[in-house]
């Protein structure tokens, strides 16, 4: 039986060789390649073109989801899983719009690492359910927003700082507006309280403001 040929790609090694020792111990798979960087990865894929690559997005040299679009452009056969603690938005639509095939959360157990793996390799695309979910909201949402946006550049085009905003920055600093807390915009974005507290930062750094109560008084004082 012909193996199924994998290169993983991590800058962590203790990651890189737990995924590589878990996935050697079952007999259809075979670790060509373990890279730590990005411009590796590539050089790599060149020399075994490998059927999946296992890509972390946060690595030195060239970053997993800009290697992930190399890779695709120049070998559309390997398909790419990527590997990620960050399951931000932003990672995601562009994993999928460079061609990842799915993700991998690390610290999911060796049963759903093998699972999906082998759903990869069969050609399904694979999203773990927290992400399923967010790409449900975002479909969902993204007439609303687009109106909402549309409405934003008619009113307030003048207003630099407004416009600096991503649609998710917006949609976020309105439920400031509503007195959410960070846990409750989390849960309706399906994002972690982390990832909003990290908007949040980005947020004051546009708008020029040092807390909550300064974003929302920059709305009313702007009617937004």
């Amino acid at each position: 039986m012909s193996k199924s040929t994998i290169l993983i790609a991590d800058d962590q090694p203790l990651i890189r060789d737990g995924l590589a020792a878990i996935l050697s111990m079952e007999k259809e798979y075979i670790i060509v390649a373990k890279t730590g960087d990005g411009l590796e990865t590539i050089k790599q894929v060149q020399v075994h073109r490998p059927q999946l690559v296992l890509m972390d997005i946060q690595m030195p040299n060239l970053d997993g989801l800009k290697a992930t679009k190399q890779i695709k452009t120049k070998f559309p056969d390997t398909k790419v899983l990527i590997l990620t603690t960050f399951e931000d938005e932003e990672y995601i639509w562009k994993a999928i719009s460079h061609g990842a095939s799915g993700f991998l959360v690390k610290g999911v157990d060796t049963a759903t690492i093998l699972s999906t793996v082998k759903e990869c390799l069969d050609g399904r695309i694979n999203y773990p359910s927290s992400i399923q979910l967010r790409l449900a909201h975002v479909l969902q949402t993204t007439e609303l927003s687009e109106k909402q946006s549309s409405k934003d550049m008619i009113t307030y085009h003048h207003d630099e700082k407004w416009n600096s905003l991503s649609l998710q920055e917006r949609d976020i600093v309105r439920k400031l507006k509503q007195g959410k807390s960070n846990q409750a915009i989390a849960s309706e974005l399906y994002l972690s309280a982390g990832t909003i507290k990290n908007y949040l930062s980005i947020i004051y750094k546009k708008l020029k403001v040092s807390s909550r109560s300064k974003v929302v008084a920059y709305l009313y004082e702007n009617d937004l």
